[in-house]
């Protein structure tokens, strides 16, 4: 038997029908939202690193790798941050899985490529790096890389061809810094002229190699083709690159118009860039001290190679012979007291500190280099540390670096509202000072300033792109939180 509804039943149904459909989807949409479009995502990750918010930004970027499993955007951003904060590792990592989504992606392989040669593989990065230009020729920067690849592993043509030819490319800052220093110890005017074409809005780090090269050409303007390729080898000795100087410095110790004792000093500067390069040496300083007997720089060089190996006895004897040739640098006493530090003889490197700032009173650095002596080693603080450091803030009380020393000392031995105030200035003048952030996050923690010291490290965890500070500070945001679990049970 057929049942007959009326019109107004049918219409009924029809509404709760409808309403009953509808919660359905509200419900739905409610358990599984849609995701914000990927590009909103990746500008918010974006707009959170410019603001030093690293941990934000790759919090939203993995979320959006998650929403967008097929996306290798958010994983190839973040990998770049990790770069950024020198966290190696997690950047190979986001890499990888950027690469397992999208296999020739070349922002993603070139990402994997400078990570992999800031860890000291150049075989590898230079193949994955060869590999990027292959997928993207145009993409920028990409055979700036490849030749600092090159430059790693001392292959100096390649290096240069490498450079030329991102400039056929894009104009690139980081090349034309490059071949104007590869150009410097061999064609002066080269140089110049690449020096000539970098940009005034250049990176902060490219205009201090731009002043110096330019400074160092100016210097050697007036001498012999091997003095100038001396003098920017030992520039380069002075800023650290290290391939550069040994480039500069093979030159100019192949010159044989150069006096013995010329040579000596170029080859005890060769000798001292491959030491710390980690290529064989002594052979280089053997040949210094044969060409100047009285030259104290193939001692002393040979003396920091051999601390550095451990060889105490060796190298303190080098480096007391470096003090006896040349009296009036303090560069050997350092080297002594940082000797004997290492080798637990504080009051040896108190005497040699001290020698130190005698031979060079003016010498402001020297006496910082004592002070954190004082500090690092918890040593003489009341007698000699914080005396010391008073001093220093006396004659600069915007120095970030005394101040920071100061307060921590004081810190230590429970001077604690002039260390409270003395770190927090320190910070104050200069906000990437991480020795100062970690050591206020320290006060802040023993003073039981929970939720600030929380906060300090968090800071630091984000900000410390050298990466020093970086897993202390981890360690004390574990503490604190283990603190305050322990607080809610």
């Amino acid at each position: 038997m057929m049942i007959k509804l009326s019109n107004r039943v049918i219409i009924t149904l029809i509404v709760w029908l409808t309403i009953g459909f509808g919660l359905v989807a509200c419900q739905s949409d409610e358990a599984t939202p849609t995701p914000e479009p990927l590009a909103t995502l990746l500008d918010q990750a974006r707009d959170l690193a410019d603001d030093q918010q690293y941990n934000e930004a790759v919090a939203v970027l993995e979320a959006a790798a998650e929403n967008y499993p097929t996306a290798a955007g958010p994983l190839i951003q973040a990998g770049q941050i990790y770069l950024r904060q020198q966290q190696l590792l997690p950047a190979e990592d986001a890499f990888n899985r950027a690469l397992a989504r999208d296999l020739e992606n070349p922002l993603a392989t070139a990402g994997l490529a400078e990570t992999i040669l800031r860890q000291g593989n150049t075989l590898q990065a230079l193949s994955l790096w060869k590999e990027a230009a292959t997928l993207d020729p145009e993409l920028p920067g990409i055979y700036s890389g490849l030749g600092r690849v090159y430059l790693a592993r001392l292959e100096f043509d390649e290096a240069e061809e490498a450079f030329s030819e991102q400039l056929t490319h894009q104009a690139d800052a980081e090349a034309t810094w490059y071949l104007a220093a590869l150009s410097a110890p061999v064609d002066e005017e080269a140089a110049r002229a690449y020096l000539a074409e970098l940009p005034t809005d250049m990176p902060d780090h490219l205009a201090a190699q731009y002043d110096y090269l330019t400074a160092t050409l100016d210097t050697a303007e007036n001498g012999s083709p091997d003095e100038r390729a001396q003098a920017i080898g030992i520039a380069m000795v002075q800023i650290e690159a290290w391939p550069l100087a040994i480039y500069a410095l093979q030159i100019a110790a192949d010159d044989d118009t150069a006096s013995d004792a010329a040579k000596s000093e170029t080859l005890a500067f060769l000798g001292h860039a491959l030491a710390q390069y980690g290529r064989p040496a002594l052979d280089m300083f053997r040949q210094a001290e044969v060409l100047d007997g009285s030259s104290a720089l193939p001692a002393y060089f040979q003396g920091i190679y051999l601390r550095q190996q451990k060889a105490f006895g060796v190298a303190e004897d080098m480096l007391l012979r470096a003090a006896n040739l040349d009296e009036n640098n303090p560069a050997p006493f350092v080297e002594l007291a940082k000797l004997k530090t290492e080798q637990g003889f504080l009051s040896d490197a108190e005497a040699y500190y001290m020698k130190a700032v005698e031979v060079a009173p003016e010498d402001i650095d020297l006496q910082l280099l004592q002070a954190n002596f004082y500090a690092g080693r918890s040593y003489r603080l009341e007698e000699a540390g914080i005396p010391l450091a008073e001093a220093l803030v006396g004659i600069d009380e915007d120095n970030a670096e005394a101040l920071d020393l100061l307060g921590w000392m004081q810190f230590l031995t429970g001077h604690l509202e002039d260390a409270e105030s003395n770190l927090s200035r320190a910070v104050e003048l200069d906000p990437q000072f991480m020795r100062a952030r970690f050591h206020l996050a320290r006060f802040f923690e023993a003073q039981g300033q929970l939720t600030d010291a929380y906060k300090a490290y968090q800071a630091i965890t984000e900000q410390d792109l050298t990466g020093n500070y970086r897993a202390a500070a981890w360690e004390g945001i574990y503490r604190i939180e283990g603190q305050l679990d322990e607080a809610e049970k």
